[in-house]
């Protein structure tokens, strides 16, 4: 019986495009798998380790290219472009559980493991090659990292796996391999970044920008311990009855504790010294004209900057304005909307709810339904493109407004469901896209995607310091990103928070303001599943905003969009069905 959960027997060089200013990531050459020519190089060695990168950021939708791995429309936050009930988002929201559910959950786990092995070449070949002795000992550590990132992955997205550990498994290994427990996983994950953090360097620049540091150990073991502590993985689990299972799926009994050793890890990022977030809210921009949030827009169309831990730097191009600008800025493939639930959790200007924050002459500052994207947190600005929003125009050389209102001429109206010619939610995707660059004309962009940077870190920090029992501290730690954001102080200096609140409700702000300030980061569903907040999606609609202009009158109605699914079943995607079947030691996850 021969193993077949691990497929990728010959090494797949992943060719990356040339950068404008250069970098590690820059294919030299043609690296094969052959040990004995490719390790005999220290070029090709390096070319290598620079293979098993390019997935680090798997999941974001860049370019032109559909990502199905892209999951910011198979929750709450987006919507995809396509109607048909084929199409793996529609496939996974509504729980038709047809053959494309299966068949992606079999490529993401083929993805996690071809790279985990692929770095397990790297390690038992890598003291072959000509390098120095002290670049083999730092490329290892980052060859550990990136396996501790992918198993990581494959945990998030299966439970418990098999852990390979240094293995290198050859085609006619047997299957037999049992999965790990989740707290074997965790352990494993949290020993091997422990083991290499010392041995990485604090920063790179040049050329090397972008490489393994010892802030992105740290703030990996950040996420995990996050993880691990979490409502699903701390005593929950979807298995009571069955021990051995629930054992794979999470902790079986539930330990505060946990959140401490995650409140420690993030705490352990904070204290490095070397972080901050990027701020400047006096820089005018097309989001704010007088400037509010400019330091989180500038952010995200910036190669290196502060608050970068883990950055996977692109090509100077229009990666993302190909991907998120609508057709009267060049756009063609918008594969996600915003959703109104998206757009409601951004609070107004003075960081209150806008149920609450009601405009009036008193309060002038307030929500105004008749104008609702006024007064806002500016980073709604900086994420979604509203009716009204600003982008470059090429016709005009000039920062122009989005018009998504019913019939609009430039063609980027708001459309029935049942098309894919433009947006059904009346929202565009803004988020790390450049204001002055359009598919058609305007800048070149130099930047890099957010895989880990200091925002979360915060969050990570505050939603386990309430958890153990300190909402004040909590609430602090949010006034630095609401402060960035430029939102108001405020008379109290809370920045429309409450200074002390009860933990049940400091939970609830600290989950409102990760989805908000990690939009579009590949967190939202996944943070979903780890609160076990299934039950809050299941069988309700997102929604859009359907814009009817009259004159320069604009009037607004809420519509319903698309339902979504959410049994306890997705708290865990299956094992590879064929996988299961050669090899019955590997448990199938609950609903399978």
């Amino acid at each position: 019986m021969k193993k077949i959960y691990i497929f990728s027997w010959v090494f797949i060089l992943f060719a990356a495009a040339s950068c404008k200013k250069g970098g590690f990531l820059d294919t030299k050459t043609t690296a094969t798998i052959n040990a004995a020519t490719t390790f005999a190089d220290s070029t090709n060695t390096m070319d290598f380790l620079a293979g098993l990168y390019s997935d680090i950021a798997y999941n974001y939708q860049i370019a032109s290219a559909h990502n199905l791995m892209d999951y910011s429309k198979n929750a709450d936050e987006g919507e995809g472009r396509y109607p048909a009930g084929g199409n793996y988002d529609k496939i996974f929201t509504q729980g038709t559980f047809a053959s494309g559910f299966f068949n992606q959950q079999q490529t993401e786990w083929t993805l996690f493991y071809s790279v985990i092995r692929n770095c397990n070449i790297f390690l038992a070949n890598v003291d072959k090659s000509p390098l120095s002795a002290a670049k083999k000992k730092r490329v290892k550590a980052e060859a550990r990292f990136i396996r501790a990132l992918h198993t990581f992955y494959a945990v998030r997205s299966f439970g418990g796996i098999p852990l390979l550990g240094d293995d290198v498994f050859d085609t006619d290994a047997e299957a037999v391999q049992k999965r790990s427990t989740y707290e074997e996983c965790v352990n494993y994950i949290v020993s091997e970044l422990d083991a290499i953090s010392g041995e990485l360097p604090l920063s790179y620049n040049g050329l090397d920008f972008g490489r393994i540091t010892k802030g992105a150990c740290l703030g990996l073991k950040s996420r995990m311990l996050l993880f691990a502590a979490s409502p699903l993985y701390n005593g929950g689990g979807t298995a009571p009855s069955d021990a051995e299972l629930q054992k794979l799926l999470c902790y079986p009994a539930a330990d505060n504790n946990r959140w401490e050793k995650a409140r420690l890890a993030a705490k352990a990022v904070m204290d490095m010294g070397i972080y901050s977030l990027v701020t400047d809210n006096t820089t005018k921009w097309g989001g704010n004209p007088t400037g509010l949030g400019y330091g989180f827009y500038k952010t995200f169309i910036t190669r290196n900057n502060s608050e970068f831990i883990l950055p996977r730097p692109l090509p100077t191009g229009k990666q993302m304005e190909t991907y998120g600008n609508p057709k009267s800025r060049g756009g063609a493939n918008f594969y996600c909307y915003p959703t109104q639930e998206l757009v409601d959790w951004f609070p107004t200007i003075n960081g209150k709810p806008i149920a609450t924050d009601i405009k009036s002459a008193s309060n002038p500052l307030g929500y105004d339904a008749s104008n609702p994207y006024v007064n806002r947190d500016p980073r709604l600005s900086a994420t979604v493109v509203y009716n009204g929003g600003l982008l470059f125009l090429n016709s005009t050389k000039t920062l122009s407004a989005v018009d998504t209102y019913v019939g609009a001429a430039s063609g980027d109206g708001i459309v029935a469901l049942s098309s894919n010619t433009a947006t059904i939610t009346g929202y565009y995707w803004r988020k790390m896209c450049d204001e002055n660059a359009s598919v058609q004309g305007g800048n070149n962009v130099d930047r890099s995607l957010p895989v880990i940077r200091y925002a979360e870190i915060l969050l990570n920090y505050a939603e386990a310091t309430n958890e153990t029992g300190n909402a004040v501290e909590a609430m602090n730690t949010l006034k630095l990103l609401r402060a960035r954001a430029g939102i108001n102080a405020g008379a109290d200096g809370m920045y429309g928070l409450p200074a002390s609140p009860a933990k049940d409700d400091a939970r609830l702000i600290i989950q409102n303001e990760r989805a908000i300030e990690l939009a579009f980061e590949q967190h939202r569903i996944w943070d979903i599943r780890r609160w076990k907040l299934g039950p809050q999606l299941d069988g309700k609609f997102v929604h859009g905003m359907q814009i009817t202009r009259t004159g320069t009158t604009y009037t607004y109605k809420k519509i319903d969009v698309r339902t979504r699914y959410f049994k306890d079943n997705y708290y865990y995607f299956p094992i590879p069905k064929d996988d299961v079947t050669i090899n019955p030691s590997l448990l199938q996850n609950p609903g399978y």
